[in-house]
């Protein structure tokens, strides 16, 4: 039995029998744009496959053949790259777009359709891909994929949670969420909660950054605006969730928030002392089930469905590495599609002499090995900058002028590799960002 995008098929004993792999078409794409549509061709059976071609069509629409290519045959483990001649190009709508081999001498056709359920949109949203991990302290092969994941957690356009699994991180609303996916094991990894149930949760941590640049291309239905509201005194939580549709979707849709830390330092099998966990989920808002009611079972374009979600954070979390990571879903049936997701830091109330511009720091290169820069709009003015390291020390402190010009962080490439918070205070304003220090 093989098993691709959700579709499940059968092989036979057939002279031949071709089938497709490694084809993948956003579920949200751009009107009148061209999507290339690439595949590869292969053949379940020992008999070599010699001559074929691809076609496609959208619902019921014109059949767009493919060129036919011969071959000195395909079997076994082999493949044929095949790009179709015509890209995918349409007006907005919804529908489902079909892809399909004709093998010469393939009498099996159970195997030969992949089909790709898909809303193409004049106005669409910016798509931020979600990649969650279920990962444990105790899991001896998990150190390599939280690698792959902190390094894709660095890219803007990508959000990524960590679940983690009967070790001191995690917690019952995080492991009633991941219980859904059906998977028991350390390390695994689904990407935007699994699409329906065509995305299997897997541990392929390799695989994982090309498939996330693939749902890069895609768009989104909805934009999220998220402002999470922290007393720093009180421990007070405020999260104000706001989900703007860019065309009326019809659905169960349903909105999420977790509470994630970075920089937690922590124990973990297989690796060295010192290990500092990010993207750790310490609370999901909405529970396991997310929450619904908020947004109707029809949208309207432009209007915000808003949702507040409030916590008393536990003072043992540090709360300078704290941050959200919200979602907009569709549920159907059992499974879930995540149309968007976003990330917040969180914003200070309740301390009236502060002003926070977290969102306006910059640093870089990030990661880094040995030089960092820094630079806070405005107008140079004198500022205090702290590197925090991921336990709260205060590991370098300096006066420099910060403004609109990048600016040399002195000293910063005799720090130890590591992840830190650059904190900068410049008057009543203060702003952070974490940055990662590579060894070199």
């Amino acid at each position: 039995m093989l098993l691709f995008a959700g579709l499940v098929v059968t092989t036979a004993s057939h002279a031949q029998n071709a089938y497709l792999t490694n084809a993948f078409m956003p579920r949200y794409a751009k009107a009148a744009t061209d999507y290339p549509i690439t595949v590869r061709v292969r053949n379940s059976v020992a008999t070599p496959l010699i001559t074929f071609r691809v076609d496609w069509q959208w619902n019921n629409g014109p059949v767009q053949m493919g060129n036919f290519q011969s071959t000195t045959g395909i079997s076994g483990n082999q493949y044929w790259p095949y790009q179709h001649p015509i890209s995918f190009n349409q007006a907005q709508g919804v529908g489902v777009l079909k892809i399909w081999v004709v093998g010469s001498g393939d009498t099996d056709h159970t195997n030969d359709t992949l089909t790709f359920p898909m809303g193409i949109l004049g106005n669409w949203a910016v798509k931020t891909v979600l990649l969650e991990q279920f990962t444990g302290t105790w899991c001896q092969f998990c150190p390599l994929p939280n690698d792959t994941t902190n390094a894709l957690d660095l890219d803007p356009q990508v959000v990524v949670a960590k679940h983690h699994n009967a070790d001191e991180f995690s917690s019952p609303a995080s492991t009633a969420y991941w219980n859904q996916y059906n998977s028991n094991f350390s390390p695994t990894a689904t990407l935007e909660q699994g699409e329906q149930g065509t995305y299997i949760a897997n541990a392929n941590y390799p695989l994982w950054r090309n498939e996330v640049e693939l749902r890069k291309t895609g768009v989104s239905p909805v934009t999220l605006a998220i402002n999470p509201e922290f007393n720093y005194w009180s421990g007070e939580l405020s999260v104000d969730i706001s989900a703007t549709f860019t065309y009326g979707l019809t659905g169960d849709l349903i909105i999420n928030a977790y509470i994630v830390e970075d920089n937690v330092p922590g124990p973990q099998t297989s690796a060295p002392p010192g290990y500092i966990h990010q993207q750790v989920v310490r609370e999901v808002l909405g529970g396991g089930a997310g929450t619904s009611g908020v947004i109707p079972a029809t949208t309207v374009a432009g209007v915000p469905y808003a949702h507040t979600y409030n916590f008393s954070v536990p003072i043992e979390w540090n709360s300078y590495n704290l941050r959200i990571v919200a979602t907009v879903s569709q549920r159907v049936g059992s499974t879930l599609h995540a149309l968007n997701a976003g990330s917040g830091n969180f914003v200070a109330v309740g301390v009236a002499e502060r002003t926070d511009l977290s969102s306006a720091l910059t640093v870089f290169p990030n990661p880094c090995s040995t030089e960092l820069w820094i630079t806070l709009p405005g107008d140079p003015a004198n500022a205090t900058v702290e590197l925090i390291a991921a336990d709260g020390r205060e590991v370098m402190s300096r006066r420099l002028v910060i403004g609109n010009e990048a600016v040399h962080l002195d000293g910063f490439e005799a720090i130890a590799p590591g992840a830190y918070t650059v904190r900068v205070q410049r008057g009543d304003a203060f702003a952070e960002r974490r940055v990662v220090k590579l060894a070199h």
